[in-house]
């Protein structure tokens, strides 16, 4: 039993696990990206929007980027957007100057007339990805009521909580999604073309790694045929219980 015991962790080294570029997914350094091509989804209690940069636009001699926040039912917010030394301005056409969005840096209890920065090493954890490292901001709403914004850099708004709890998180897209369930893979067996290939190559290597273990274990052979089985119980973080 002991045997069989070290036989199965001397295996468990040799397994990877796929990673998502998901939760890694990143546009530069600032803490509320403003690039052409910028774009996530996010959950907005019942609904979902897409956040996306599509465009650059001049005022007053003073470049803006158009923020769009597309809700996918007809409805679509456009947001006029510059970074002045990581202080996010927002454009406001009738009053026609800018106002303070968001400061998005990492310093604690920097004030803005709707919010401040309450953490600087926050954490959020989604059914996606955990989140660390990140900027919370508390923002304060002229009727009263609050939120909380979690920032993470290079991507932004990754997840919005009130009183009532969360209100909206970032979500993958399509693509996204589909790259976030890897199978469990031998080391050398995750660069196959698909997910079979990639089961069938990992458990040929586990076959053979066991079979030649056995043989220099001085384990005596079966006197039957039969499947060895394992049974193999693997946190969230990737980690096997001792």
């Amino acid at each position: 039993m002991k045997k069989t015991i070290f036989l199965l962790f001397a295996i468990l080294p040799v397994l990877t696990f796929g990673q998502s570029e998901f939760c890694d997914k990143s546009f530069g350094e600032s803490y509320f990206p403003l690039e052409i091509g910028f774009e996530k989804h996010i959950t907005w209690g019942n609904a979902f929007y897409v956040e996306k940069v599509t465009k650059k636009k001049e005022i007053g001699g003073k470049e803006y980027f158009k923020y769009e926040q597309d809700f996918r039912n007809g409805t679509v917010y456009d947001l006029l957007l510059r970074n002045q030394n990581d202080t996010i301005l927002m454009y406001n056409e009738v009053k026609k100057r800018d106002q303070i969005l968001l400061i998005a840096k990492p310093q604690k209890e920097i004030r803005w007339e709707t919010g401040k920065v309450t953490e600087i090493d926050g954490s959020f954890e989604t059914p996606y990805c955990n989140y660390e490292n990140l900027i919370v901001v508390e923002n304060k709403y002229s009727n009263g009521t609050k939120e909380k914004r979690y920032y993470k850099k290079g991507l932004g708004l990754v997840a919005i909580t009130s009183k009532k709890g969360i209100k909206g998180i970032c979500l993958p897209n399509k693509e996204e999604a589909e790259s976030l369930v890897q199978p469990l893979s031998y080391v050398g067996c995750e660069n196959e073309a698909d997910k079979d290939k990639i089961t069938e190559c990992t458990m040929k290597s586990i076959h053979s790694y066991v079979i030649d273990k056995l043989k220099t274990a001085n384990i005596k052979p079966l006197k039957e045929d039969g499947i060895l089985k394992y049974k193999v119980n693997i946190a969230k973080l990737d980690m096997f219980p001792k």
